[in-house]
């Protein structure tokens, strides 16, 4: 009904439902039993009452007495409801049905079938209630990962709100990380990134990598100066995210609502009608009206009509999924890309950092006829120096010691690349691209692996191959997609044809691009969206934010991804295999399918009560078991149908 609606959009009932313990530690006991303490009384009030006409026969009445004793732990709180909802001139409402079933059924002199009404419409809302808290609790378990603490140098222990971006904060082996930070250190260190990823194999950051909140350093002691402050960290935009998306209502939701807002009048006026034609052709007619009998009728009508196993379970399957999909590393923003993932059949992936680990090796050094390698290695250390690319990092690594043995003067970075003077000459360090767009004609080569060209003055001295390396599962992943219904497969890359025909081969995509700008990308994207295939990009740079912003569902990378990627993406991976992916596709499509099942089978159950009842066949138990009975059937069903295995 509306104010079914209005409970989840409001929290109206969640005030008192909030709980932590799911299992009988004895204070978990204690807890439920206050929880349902007026379901318990009234449970056992009603069957007492159910007793006395076998055990106390010659008292008619006291059954009646009895019953509304057991009425009023869960009868009043939903008359309080009515009132408030009245007040706010919403007369047509779920309460107001409930309360006037009830009314009506003690007027029949049918006493448990009143009380029973009201208790298992209470008992419903508090399961519910509690199935809701616990995809929320887990959730919120990523919070708990945060430590109320952090140790900051030259200030002690300090509350992580208050640490400033630069500020340095130490790390023993076995703490979390309170916020994202810069590793400052002169080797690499192990990191537990399971809080995020679901990973349980630890990572290894080198120095200056970026270290999420949440993370747990390994082997030793680390220092970490703060890139970040507390409510920009990655763990703190994850967890304001997936609030975002438990709020937002899907296209499915948003109907629901619509149709209850003229629903339930219409319920109203044909329980009335139900009433009221009988008595106007029977009083025509000379007849006698049997108004206990469709007065009977009508109720039944009212109570089994009420859609509420609709819309519970509906938004219950879908805030369930999110947190479902956010345990396996997939983070969704909203309901809508949840649900527009299932209708997706292309899906392109940014190669580098997605597809590839964006952990490079210098493969190949090659040097132009009249230079040496060493040389060649020593100019592009020396270009290189002050990046952070990979690309870059790379070859600093690779040069070791030399890196220190040139000097240029007024270096700076370019499109494509890097620019300086050695000797009065000019030095350009980076891709075919930039070496073309200063006038320079360089001949492609057919060698594997990503190439930087190394020139000096106008001539290209020697070019630099590195290899990246594949994610081990990516293979994989590609053929559940498949299963999933995914057509096509594409990589789409800055890098050279060559590198990046090779690792679609190896990974077996269906279609490649190479060589690509950032609006290349995104006018790919484009063009796919312009003839009706809805598509999914997944990206982790800067680059990648307009491909991500024109797909049906953009897919950022969020450990190691950049802010403006996570920022205008539909959905988030916290961990960097594309396994989620695939997860979050089987996890959309059996929503559709729970979402289907539920409907159907409510629709279904409610009109065969509604039409028996019309016939006087249906009784109210029947009425009762066709509202908050099915409710029940039906969110018990959405929870244990939503937690997919690995294999789903």
């Amino acid at each position: 009904m509306e104010c079914c609606n209005n409970k989840h959009e409001h929290g109206h009932h969640h005030g008192h439902s909030r709980h932590h313990h799911h299992h009988c530690d004895g204070e978990g006991c204690s807890s439920s039993v206050r929880r349902y303490s007026a379901e318990i009384e009234s449970a056992v009030l009603l069957a007492i009452g159910l007793a006395v006409p076998h055990v106390f026969p010659a008292i008619p009445w006291l059954q009646g007495v009895v019953c509304a004793l057991a009425l009023l732990p869960v009868g009043l709180p939903v008359v309080r409801e009515t009132l408030g909802e009245w007040r706010r001139g919403d007369f047509f409402n779920e309460f107001s049905l409930m309360v006037l079933a009830a009314a009506g059924a003690f007027t029949l002199g049918e006493y448990p079938e009143g009380v029973a009404i009201l208790l298992f419409y209470s008992l419903g809302e508090k399961l519910e209630d509690a199935a809701t808290e616990r995809s929320r609790e887990r959730i919120r378990a990523l919070l708990s990962k945060l430590p109320e603490r952090a140790q900051v140098e030259g200030r002690g222990l300090v509350d992580p709100k208050e640490v400033r971006r630069g500020e340095v904060i130490v790390v023993r082996p076995g703490e979390r990380v309170a916020l994202d930070g810069e590793l400052l250190s002169d080797e690499a260190a192990s990191f537990d990134t399971s809080a995020f990823t679901g990973e349980s194999l630890p990572v290894e950051l080198e120095p200056g990598g970026e270290v999420a909140a949440g993370s747990i350093p390994v082997d030793r002691t680390v220092r970490l100066r703060v890139s970040r402050p507390y409510g920009e960290s990655s763990m703190s935009r994850i967890l304001a995210m997936i609030d975002d998306a438990a709020s937002r209502k899907s296209r499915t939701e948003t109907l629901l609502r619509r149709i209850t807002r003229w629903y339930t009048p219409l319920v109203f006026a044909a329980a009335a009608l139900l009433f009221v034609v009988p008595m106007v052709v029977a009083l025509r007619g000379g007849g006698v009206f049997e108004w206990r009998v469709w007065l009977e009728r009508s109720l039944v009508l009212l109570v089994c009509s009420c859609p509420c196993a609709l819309v519970v379970s509906v938004p219950l399957s879908y805030f369930a999924a999110i947190g479902v999909a956010s345990s396996r590393g997939l983070l969704f923003k909203s309901s809508e890309a949840l649900d527009a993932l299932r209708r997706c059949t292309t899906v392109f992936f940014d190669k580098t950092g997605t597809i590839t680990a964006g952990k490079f090796g210098v493969s190949q050094v090659v040097a132009s006829e009249g230079f040496d390698e060493g040389f060649v290695l020593k100019l592009a250390a020396a270009a290189e120096a002050e990046s952070s690319h990979p690309l870059a990092r790379a070859i600093l690594e690779y040069a070791g010691p030399r890196t220190s043995e040139v000097a240029l003067a007024d270096l700076r970075t370019v499109r494509h690349g890097m620019e300086g003077r050695l000797g009065g000459r000019r030095v350009l360090v980076g891709s075919r691209r930039l070496l073309e767009s200063k006038g320079l004609n360089v001949a492609e080569s057919s060698a594997e692996g990503t190439e930087v060209c190394v020139a000096l003055g106008e001539r290209l001295i020697g070019r630099i191959y590195l290899s990246d390396t594949l994610r081990p599962d990516v293979a994989a992943s590609f053929e559940a997609l498949r299963r999933m219904g995914v057509s096509t497969i594409g990589l789409l890359s800055g890098d050279r044809r060559e590198a990046v025909e090779s690792t679609a081969k190896t990974v077996g995509a269906d279609r490649f691009e190479a060589g690509l700008m950032p609006e290349d990308k995104a006018s790919i994207v484009a063009s796919e969206e312009g003839v009706g295939k809805r598509t999914v990009f997944v990206g982790d740079g800067i680059n990648d934010a307009p491909s991500l912003a024109g797909a049906t569902v953009g897919v950022a990378i969020g450990v190691g991804g950049t802010d403006l990627a996570m920022e205008t993406a539909d959905a988030v991976m916290t961990t960097p295999s594309p396994v989620a992916l695939a997860e979050g596709f089987a996890l959309s499509r059996k929503l559709k399918r729970v979402v289907s099942t539920n409907v159907a089978f409510a629709i279904g159950v409610k009109l065969i009560v509604m039409i028996l009842g019309a016939l006087g066949v249906a009784t109210l138990w029947a009425a009762v078991f066709a509202d908050t009975g099915i409710t029940l059937l039906t969110v018990i069903f959405t929870l244990a149908a939503l937690r997919l295995g690995k294999n789903s």
